[in-house]
């Protein structure tokens, strides 16, 4: 894909994680420059947790606009910034950087894009949801969720070894929303149960990151008409949404939600809205590849 840059005007956006230049953000972020006509560029650094410090300052230093930060730096990120967002300052974490002037405001977008990609799909008000994890990406989730859904109802599910996470963020959610949260250890007694009165199904957790064999739920435990969501989108096709496929799922897979998130990161770039045709073509074209 060509891109116009002046090189002396440019804007300069990025992402950092470690790993983060297997990240498909570029693709999609310079295409939406492209399309708007826009001076600038999305580059992807590798960067490990002690570069994160400097990676954050490189932002005044040199003047960079925007980054989107992925793992292992969304909750480590907040010691160096000025500002965060009320959204993110809830869920404890940031993914999205602005700087002003060099003041860098911290913004959380995955909670926001994955509402809009499961509002793509399916209803939301009334329905039932089952996450599976208790990390950044859930908490991110859960908590958009009782912030945009009417009157959603929630269970968690997460290995015995992490329950105490689970508790921890059902009980954030009580106090921030008065929400009564499930909690259910994963291959506890009851995990049959709390699944089988789930609308809608949401895979919060790595393992099908980079794994196509294993998957975070018996597929025995999906159903016709359930809504399955997968955060993860490399490989696109996992045993979790084969599972769903063959039960009769609607699935949702994860570069939706890097579309959506992405989407609501463009806007803090560049104060404009997104080209998302420009941006989901990109996507499409280099998941093909």
């Amino acid at each position: 894909m060509e891109i116009s840059i002046s090189g002396n005007k440019t804007e300069f956006f990025c992402i950092i994680g470690m790993p983060a230049r297997h990240s498909l953000s570029p693709a999609m972020h310079n295409a939406a420059f492209k399309a708007l006509d826009i001076d600038a560029v999305f580059l992807a650094f590798d960067v490990d947790k002690l570069g994160l410090k400097g990676a954050i300052e490189s932002m005044r230093v040199f003047g960079i606009r925007g980054m989107t930060l992925t793992s292992p730096h969304k909750e480590e990120a907040l010691k160096y910034i000025d500002r965060i967002d009320k959204t993110a300052e809830r869920i404890g974490a940031v993914n999205t950087l602005i700087n002003s002037n060099g003041a860098i405001t911290g913004f959380h977008t995955d909670g926001l894009g994955f509402i809009s990609a499961l509002r793509e799909h399916a209803s939301l008000d009334n329905k039932s949801f089952t996450v599976i994890g208790a990390g950044g990406a859930a908490r991110a989730f859960a908590y958009e969720l009782f912030a945009s859904v009417k009157n959603p109802k929630l269970a968690i599910v997460n290995r015995q070894s992490g329950i105490e996470h689970a508790h921890a963020l059902a009980s954030g959610l009580k106090k921030a929303f008065g929400a009564d949260v499930g909690v259910f250890e994963l291959n506890g007694p009851d995990i049959a149960e709390a699944i089988a009165h789930t609308d809608i199904l949401i895979n919060a957790t790595t393992v099908t990151l980079e794994n196509d064999t294993d998957t975070p739920i018996d597929g025995k435990l999906l159903r016709k008409g359930m809504v399955v969501f997968d955060a993860n989108y490399v490989p696109l096709e996992n045993r979790l949404i084969m599972d769903a496929q063959k039960a009769g799922c609607t699935i949702i897979t994860g570069d939706a939600l890097l579309l959506h998130q992405g989407i609501f990161a463009f806007k803090l770039f560049t104060g404009r809205d997104a080209p998302v045709d420009a941006m989901r073509g990109a996507l499409m074209k280099e998941l093909e590849k």
